[in-house]
Formats: C-alpha cells, sequence, structure tokens
C-alpha cells in the first residue's frame, strides 16, 4: 500500500485531512492563493474525484466562514456586503478556487499513479 493511499483511507486519514486544512487555512491567512494551495492539499486526500469537490466546497466554505467572522469582529461587515459584486467574486472564489484545485489534485493523482 502506498504512503497516498494509507493516507486517503488509513487510520490516520482524518487527521491528514484536519492538518491539510489548517496548512491551507494557513497558507490563505498569508495569500488568496492559499485557497489554492489548501485545495491541492485536500484533493490529494481525496479517496475520488468526486469526494475532491465535496472536499474542496467544504474547505472553501470554512474560509469564507473564517473570512465572515474576522470581517464582522472588525464591524466591517455591513461594508462588505456592501461592495456588491466585489462582495459575490470573494464568495465566488472562496468555493471554485480550492474546489478547482483539488479536482485537479485529485485527477493528476488518479492518472498518474
Amino acid at each position: 500500500m502506498s504512503v497516498l493511499t494509507e493516507l486517503r483511507t488509513g487510520p490516520r486519514a482524518d487527521l491528514a485531512l484536519l492538518v491539510a486544512t489548517v496548512v491551507g487555512i494557513a497558507a490563505t491567512s498569508v495569500h488568496w492563493t492559499g485557497l489554492v494551495v489548501g485545495g491541492v492539499l485536500v484533493g490529494i486526500l481525496a479517496t475520488s474525484v468526486p469526494r475532491a469537490v465535496v472536499q474542496g466546497l467544504t474547505f472553501g466554505g470554512v474560509v469564507l466562514a473564517i473570512h465572515v467572522a474576522f470581517v464582522w469582529w472588525n464591524g466591517a461587515l455591513d461594508a462588505q456586503f456592501a461592495t456588491g459584486i466585489l462582495f459575490v467574486l470573494t464568495v465566488g472564489a472562496g468555493f471554485a478556487l480550492p474546489t478547482l484545485a483539488a479536482v485537479g489534485a485529485r485527477a493528476v493523482t488518479e492518472f498518474t499513479g
């Protein structure tokens, strides 16, 4: 059994996914490209391509929830909602980037071995 298969389905699969999520969140806190990094990490750990979609969307949702909580804590949530299309773009990128990265990473690992 390969290391990747062990991380995907072994007894520590949940821990590996948690670590990948935390690393992705840390990367996202530094730069928006962390959304892609986190998506790749959770996608590599997905057991299938459809599961990579779910894990990418979940990672994006967690990051967006943290972002909204942070903006709310700083009292700027109304201002962010008022930006209109920029807020929609933020939400769209928050879900799309990690999902596409997760699917791409899982597809590559599926076809390369």
